[in-house]
């Protein structure tokens, strides 16, 4: 793996890193929790307030919003993420049919072996489950409209979002004190900002050091967010063919 010490970036401090991986996942749910309290009915979709509400509002606002306030305080002129966004390497087209299968495959594989202790964690936490309350009382025009943009939203926008803020910010800013340790580290505060699901804490920790790694090698987020829009892309799959074969 090629060394990181050309990319001139200072390493967070512990305790600058820990908030800065965590504090998004906790305005997002804490919204989450809030509209679903507030708003919801047995009418509307709850993918409306954790896939759509607090997408649009929260989660890409808070980690791109902090990405060009950065970027603003360097004077970076208009779009420019330089000096923000540390991987950005450019690629050549052919690599993404290595790289981005590179990440997929043992990710993949990752998931299929750890589901039966996903579903294990999940029986042991459905207390923990904010969403476990909220259904749907039938399928209707409205739900077909929140689900597609639920897809456009977590399938594409977010993963980009994630990958910008999470591989392309915070990743090369990993605190010293990890030492070698670091992309496990990274890994496991990105399973655990995801609080609406902590029983796939393990499975996502192992899950990401594929991308984390591959991210690192190529030092380019372009790879990593094939790979995360098609993973997130995928989860919709099942979804979608429940929602075609309801009535």
């Amino acid at each position: 793996m090629r060394s990181q010490i050309s990319l001139s970036v200072e390493p967070h401090s512990l305790g600058k890193s820990l908030f800065l991986h965590l504090a998004p996942g906790v305005a997002n749910i804490s919204a989450t929790v809030l509209g679903l309290a507030v708003l919801w009915n047995p009418s509307l979709p709850p993918e409306l307030f954790f896939g759509v509400f607090a997408n649009v509002f929260v989660l890409i606002p808070v980690q791109l919003g902090y990405l060009y306030y950065l970027a603003k305080k360097r004077n970076n002129p208009g779009w420019s993420l330089e000096g923000i966004v540390v991987y950005t390497q450019p690629l050549r087209w052919f690599r993404y049919f290595i790289w981005v299968p590179a990440i997929l495959i043992p990710t993949g594989l990752i998931f299929i072996v750890l589901q039966p202790l996903s579903h294990w964690l999940e029986a042991l936490s459905i207390s923990f489950n904010i969403f476990a309350k909220y259904q749907l009382a039938e399928v209707s025009e409205v739900a077909w409209i929140v689900l597609i943009a639920h897809i456009v939203l977590s399938g594409v926008l977010v993963p980009i979002t994630e990958e910008l803020y999470f591989r392309g910010y915070l990743l090369p800013r990993m605190p010293s004190q990890f030492g070698r340790l670091k992309p496990a580290a990274h890994s496991f505060l990105f399973a655990v900002y995801h609080f609406d699901a902590p029983w796939m804490i393990p499975v996502r920790t192992l899950g990401l050091l594929p991308l984390i790694y591959v991210t690192m090698h190529t030092r380019s987020v372009k790879p990593s967010i094939v790979a995360h829009c098609l993973v997130n892309l995928t989860n919709f799959i099942e979804t979608i063919s429940k929602r075609v074969g309801t009535p």
